[in-house]
């Protein structure tokens, strides 16, 4: 390189300072010449070779995942027979709330619409009873006359009936002995009628009772449901609005049915993470394992924690991606309650293994070939195969038991593809 260096420059000199045509020619031919020079100067491309070092072991896997507390009440859509409800406006998400503020409030004008209709008709039913109870009570007054005067016209009958043949004749007594037999059973027929009409009105007014009851128990429901259709807090707390499977949170003019959850108002005091690990990459996670983590929004300060639980089996968390993650729970060493809030995102290593003095090579200078794990050792400015045994081994390095010792020399790549 020195070489061509000192060849360039002075091509370079000899061009500024050439102003004929064969001075040129002489340039190029002396770079062409320098050009030769060094690539037959040039080595052989060899492997990159790495220092076996002696350091502290540690087994990592990473996680991503989010903070939530360990206890909080959730708040719901209110129960209701009315099916699916519209939310009109919500609270602001994360803002601190008072016991009784409105948390979120739906859409009421299809209720006070059904509310009137049933109004209307609860006012016609009750309308129709009043009309029904004059009917009933002029039919039955009829029917009382009638039978008043039956008893009446029976009684002088009987009273002036005479029977002796010989003051009346015997066509006279018969009449009115049929007359009296008339108004019996006239009488008889009127009582029938009128206990017939009793029975009849009865169910015809129960019917009516019936429909201004079920108008009534309408109203009733509507009512309450219009009076729900503020939802309040229960009590002081950092208000977080609930995600669905999708991971959507919801949203003003989106139909929510009775008892769908809306939001939690969290106990900030007491926090946890809960993290996903990649299938492929969860190594030896049991509980009690050390956790350091830090905030997205933070990533300057790190904190500490401890492996709670472990899912039994790992599932999807994202729509449409067919990897899978152990879910994870972390107990946090110290709790921050102006930085930790519900659904901050953070980034997590889970220490597997932490051990001192071990002897540590990049996985990517191991090569295997016949169940036989080894290495390329550099001896004597030249290359040997040097086979190895191997411990534990982290995303990146892995643990040497024997076949190498401190300070030796490796290659990074496989020598006999270069």
């Amino acid at each position: 390189m020195i070489i061509f260096t000192s060849l360039i420059k002075q091509a370079v000199f000899q061009f500024t300072s050439a102003y004929k045509k064969h001075r040129i020619t002489r340039v190029l031919m002396a770079l062409l010449l320098a050009g030769n020079i060094v690539a037959c100067s040039e080595p052989e491309d060899t492997p990159i070779l790495y220092t076996v070092t002696e350091k502290e072991h540690l087994i990592t896997v990473p996680a991503k995942g989010e903070l939530f507390a360990d206890t909080s009440t959730v708040i719901s859509a209110p129960m209701s027979n009315n099916g699916v409800q519209m939310i009109a406006w919500l609270a602001p998400e994360f803002s601190t709330v008072k016991t009784g503020d409105v948390i979120a409030r739906f859409d009421g004008e299809a209720m006070q619409l059904s509310s009137e209709h049933h109004k209307n008709k609860q006012a016609l039913t009750q309308q129709d009873i009043i009309e029904m109870q004059a009917k009933l009570a002029l039919e039955q007054n009829n029917i009382n006359k009638d039978i008043g005067i039956v008893n009446k016209e029976e009684s002088f009958a009987e009273q002036f009936s005479i029977d002796d043949v010989r003051i009346r004749s015997k066509l006279d007594i018969i009449d009115s002995l049929q007359n009296l037999a008339y108004l019996s059973t006239k009488r008889e027929h009127l009582h029938w009628q009128n206990d017939r009409f009793g029975d009849s009105s009865k169910g015809d007014m129960s019917l009516l009772k019936m429909q201004e009851q079920q108008q009534s128990d309408k109203l009733s429901q509507l009512d309450s449901s219009l009076s729900q259709l503020e939802v309040k807090a229960p009590h002081d707390g950092l208000l977080v609005y609930k995600a669905n499977w999708r991971g959507e949170k919801v949203r003003e003019g989106q139909p929510l049915w009775p008892g769908q959850k809306i939001a939690e108002l969290p106990d900030i005091t007491v926090m946890k993470a809960k993290v996903f690990v990649l299938e492929n990459e969860a190594l030896s996670l049991t509980k009690d394992k050390a956790v350091t983590f830090h905030l997205n929004a933070y990533s300057e300060q790190v904190f500490q924690g401890t492996v709670e639980s472990v899912a039994p089996f790992p599932k999807t968390i994202k729509r449409g991606d067919p990897q899978k993650y152990f879910e994870v729970i972390v107990n946090l060493a110290t709790q921050n309650t102006a930085l930790f809030m519900p659904g901050s995102k953070i980034d997590a290593n889970i220490i597997i293994a932490k051990s001192k003095n071990k002897l540590l090579i990049p996985l990517q200078s191991v090569f295997s070939k016949k169940n036989q794990t080894y290495v390329y050792l550099y001896q004597n400015n030249d290359f040997v195969v040097q086979p190895v045994t191997l411990g534990e081994a982290s995303l990146s390095h892995v643990e040497v038991i024997t076949g190498l010792t401190k300070n030796q020399q490796i290659a990074l790549t496989d020598k006999d593809k270069n």
